[in-house]
């Protein structure tokens, strides 16, 4: 088969699987090519291990961060982090959160 194809095959694959509709796309969907994971291919923190600022070597001073404040709690996620999972669950003074980057 020839590689052409085999994008195409993906591709409708794809769209069908994942109910994504392309019917009004400017762009040819022969030109529309698969990038990145798949849905759900980057997994949610769904359990953050929260530690203080001295605890968290692998952090620099620079490193942004997304902080977060609710009631008496505050925590910040490193951005650094969130680049490979993207979204963080998480529950602050009793507030369910979700963070995304």
């Amino acid at each position: 088969m020839n590689e052409l194809k085999i994008s195409t095959i993906l591709l409708f694959s794809f769209f069908l699987l994942t109910g994504f509709n392309t019917d009004n796309a400017i762009v040819p969907q022969q030109e529309i090519l698969s990038g990145g994971p798949p849905k759900d291919g980057i997994p949610a923190i769904l359990k953050p291990k929260i530690v203080g600022p001295g605890d968290a070597a692998y952090l620099e001073d620079s490193d942004a961060v997304i902080g977060v404040r609710i009631g008496s709690q505050t925590r910040a996620y490193p951005i650094k982090v969130l680049n490979w999972h993207e979204v963080v669950n998480d529950t602050i003074d009793g507030v369910p959160v979700a963070v995304t980057f």
